[in-house]
C-alpha cells in the first residue's frame, strides 16, 4: 500500500550539520556520506512540509519561542519516483552544539 498519493519528492538545497563535521568529510579522513544526506551528523531536528510563505513565518515564530535557529532546507518538487535529493550546489550550515 502506498502512503503517498502525489507524485512528488523533496529537493534539498540546505543541509544543517553539526559544526565541523563537513570539514572532516571533505578532508577524506572519514566518509560519513554526510554531504550526500546519509549521516547522523546532520543537525537532526524536525522536517515538516508547508507552503513557503507559511514556512517563513513558522521559522520566525519557532525561533522566537525556542531561541534556536530554524531553516527552510528545500522544497517539494514533482517526482514520479517520490524521492528526496540534494541539489548539486547545496549549502551547508555549521550548527554549533550547546551545552
Amino acid at each position: 500500500m502506498d502512503n503517498q498519493s502525489a507524485e512528488v519528492g523533496m529537493e534539498i538545497h540546505t543541509l544543517p550539520c553539526i559544526a565541523n563535521t563537513s570539514k572532516v568529510e571533505e578532508s577524506g579522513v572519514l566518509d560519513f556520506r554526510l554531504l550526500k544526506g546519509y549521516s547522523a551528523e546532520t543537525s537532526g531536528g524536525l522536517m515538516i512540509c508547508m507552503k513557503e510563505e507559511d514556512a517563513v513565518a513558522y521559522c520566525k515564530e519557532l525561533e522566537d519561542i525556542d531561541e534556536e535557529p530554524a531553516w527552510i532546507i528545500g522544497r517539494v518538487v514533482e517526482d514520479p519516483n517520490r524521492k528526496a535529493s540534494i541539489v548539486d550546489d547545496f549549502k551547508t550550515i555549521e550548527v554549533e552544539m550547546k551545552g
